[in-house]
């Protein structure tokens, strides 16, 4: 048995049936009104083959919708009438038109086998279309193909046939079977069509476990994939407030609709998420990507709630958004730019034991904290410019009093002052402060 991995009828594909309501196909807008043309509810197979198809290659998740949409403005139904005309080629209908018609034998003649005649309906499936399906499914992509359900020469008889989608093939010897999704039966995994191809040039039967009659399969030439309709809207968003303090975690909260045909899902290999813009993919505020909370169909919204923290240099920052498929797109509306003006945060520090004794090697510790918060702070402790210890840290040192002789050119006399050091803590994203020692300058007559 060889299947691709991960499709399934059940999960990969619309989990309602192509029965859908009275919708138009196409409609021509006219200074006399709008001209209605063709009706879903005869069936739109193909398109919704193609979109399972679709939205495989992309790997995202259908609608959840256990009914088709009412309405034609719903972007599903636009979708799948999209790609129903995309999957009625020029191609495909002569290919239709070929294998309907009455004359042609379900066997070889004499004539088809010396090229004089089309070849008959086994020949096309098992000599021509077979390998084709065979060669997308190895490749691990399910294949569309069409089902010749009657002979007619009418061309009104062509939407009597159908499209499935094959995802496995069990070939035993000569006996062939296709496991496929077949839209008229949603979430059904069971569905096959049985052949053998042990003889192409005799009438072969073929049975299907959802369709009488079938005379014969292609292969769907002419797909091509083609990106899923992934939208998002943006609905609002609480962003934190400006200035913000460089290195403070605040909570933002933004509203995101998903205006799309996918359901956005945080599980797998390509989840929906939303992600940092303004530059893309940036980690600015802490973080670039968000996970959607829930499964969102299309029609739904999410709200991200979220942390997010200021970055530790001052000035202004972009603080912006968008819908990202990991590894596939980015999609939608961005949300809307705020620049946050990011400025320094105040800290406090003191020394104990207060005040320093100068001239005598001690313990001392540099408490420092966050002016705001209040919670300890991570900083260096310089002395006179030279790194003595870390905040919130013992740490022992000699303070020694600096001297320096100063002439008074008025008294034309030198004095000495006694110039007490100088102790500077410092952190990312804080103001510098300097600590009170409690040692005072002084000044002396010089000898």
């Amino acid at each position: 048995m060889t299947f691709v991995s991960g499709f399934l009828p059940s999960t990969s594909a619309f989990h309602f049936s192509n029965a859908w309501p009275h919708l138009p196909l196409l409609t021509i807008q006219t200074p006399f009104g709008p001209i209605n043309i063709g009706d879903t509810a005869l069936g739109v197979c193909g398109g919704m083959c193609y979109v399972a198809r679709d939205l495989f290659e992309v790997r995202a998740l259908p609608p959840t919708a256990t009914a088709p949409p009412s309405t034609s403005d719903d972007p599903v139904a636009q979708y799948t009438i999209a790609r129903f005309f995309d999957s009625m080629t020029a191609g495909a209908v002569a290919t239709y038109y070929a294998l309907m018609d009455p004359a042609l034998p379900d066997h070889e003649t004499d004539l088809s086998q010396i090229g004089l005649a089309p070849h008959g309906r086994a020949w096309v499936m098992i000599n021509e279309q077979w390998p084709k399906i065979k060669a997308d499914i190895d490749n691990g992509h399910p294949s569309p193909i069409g089902l010749v359900l009657t002979k007619s020469l009418n061309p009104g008889d062509l939407g009597l046939n159908h499209v499935v989608v094959v995802f496995g093939y069990d070939l035993v010897g000569t006996d062939l079977t296709l496991h496929v999704y077949d839209p008229n039966l949603a979430n059904n995994d069971a569905q096959t069509i049985h052949l053998s191809i042990a003889d192409p040039l005799h009438t072969t039967t073929v049975t299907s476990t959802g369709h009488s009659g079938l005379n014969c399969f292609f292969h769907l030439d002419d797909y091509t994939a083609v990106m899923p309709w992934q939208r998002a809207l943006f609905v609002a968003q609480s962003a934190p407030p400006s200035p913000v303090l460089a290195g403070h975690s605040f909570p933002v909260s933004i509203t995101m609709k998903n205006t799309g045909i996918t359901t956005w899902t945080s599980a797998g290999s390509n989840p929906q998420r939303l992600g940092s813009q303004n530059p893309q993919d940036n980690a600015v505020w802490g973080r670039g990507r968000v996970d959607v909370p829930q499964l969102v169909p299309p029609g739904s919204s999410s709200v991200f709630n979220f942390t997010v923290t200021a970055p530790l240099t001052p000035g202004v920052r972009p603080f912006q958004w968008r819908m990202v498929q990991e590894g596939i797109t980015w999609f939608g509306d961005f949300t809307q730019e705020i620049d946050e003006s990011v400025q320094l945060s105040p800290m406090t520090a003191s020394i104990q034991p207060y005040p320093v004794v100068i001239g005598q090697s001690r313990s001392y510790t540099v408490q420092v904290q966050d002016a705001n918060t209040h919670q300890p702070a991570n900083a260096t402790v310089s002395v006179n410019g030279v790194q003595a210890g870390q905040s919130n840290v013992p740490f022992t040192y000699t303070f020694v009093m600096k001297t320096v002789r100063v002439f008074d050119p008025e008294t034309r006399t030198w004095t000495i002052e006694h110039i007490p050091p100088t102790v500077a803590v410092t952190a990312p994203g804080y103001t510098a402060v300097t600590v009170d020692l409690g040692v005072a300058a002084s000044e002396s007559a010089a000898a």
